[in-house]
């Protein structure tokens, strides 16, 4: 009998480690759960952001088969005419005042007379406003033909975003070193 005296505290040693283990699998599952989740809302987020500049280039024909709606990736747009107001605007100044909304969503920064949505609840380092954006580094870029051919066209709509904040810079939609993540909407005017 004196040869089963600690049996029990074994057996609950055992059954403690086969719990901790469990539970770390679990925090584990539940980390990569949680990391797929996001990446998942900032592809839909890219989606929404192309998916609008889509509906403005629609709105706009004359401007997008003009190429008033060409912008690379990693520059900023320039807007002259406010849109918004009653002036009446071209539709090279209706496309300009789309990429700078379009940019100032994705980025959360101004672009001439164009303020990104501000979050009041924040304030930045002066004590003013933090303004949102809707993806980490985010960028855009637009390509469309410099002349559409009689059969139509397509114009090729980019979002670019890092998600990880590593710091990548490259617009290339690959996904080698330095990359940034991509979505990729081609639209094709009437």
């Amino acid at each position: 009998m004196n040869r089963q005296i600690g049996i029990t505290l074994v057996e609950v040693l055992v059954a403690i480690l086969v719990l901790a283990i469990g539970l770390l699998g679990i925090a584990g599952l539940q980390t990569a759960a949680m990391g797929t989740n996001f990446n998942s809302y900032q592809y839909t987020q890219a989606a929404i952001l192309a998916q609008s500049m889509v509906e403005r280039m629609r709105a706009n024909p004359t401007g997008v088969t003009n190429g008033n709606y060409n912008l690379a990736a990693g520059t900023t747009p320039t807007v002259g005419t406010a849109c918004n107001t009653s002036t009446a605007c071209t539709t090279a100044n209706q496309a300009a005042w789309d990429l700078g909304l379009w940019y100032s969503e994705v980025t959360g920064t101004s672009v001439g007379s164009v303020v990104p949505v501000l979050l009041n609840s924040q304030a930045n380092s002066s004590g003013g406003p933090v303004a949102v954006s809707a993806l980490p580094s985010g960028a855009v870029s637009i390509s469309c033909p410099s002349t559409f051919p009689a059969y139509g066209g397509t114009c090729l709509i980019s979002v670019y975003w890092d998600p990880t904040r590593s710091g990548a810079t490259k617009y290339d939609c690959t996904t080698g070193t330095g990359e940034l993540s991509c979505l990729r909407l081609a639209y094709a005017p009437p």
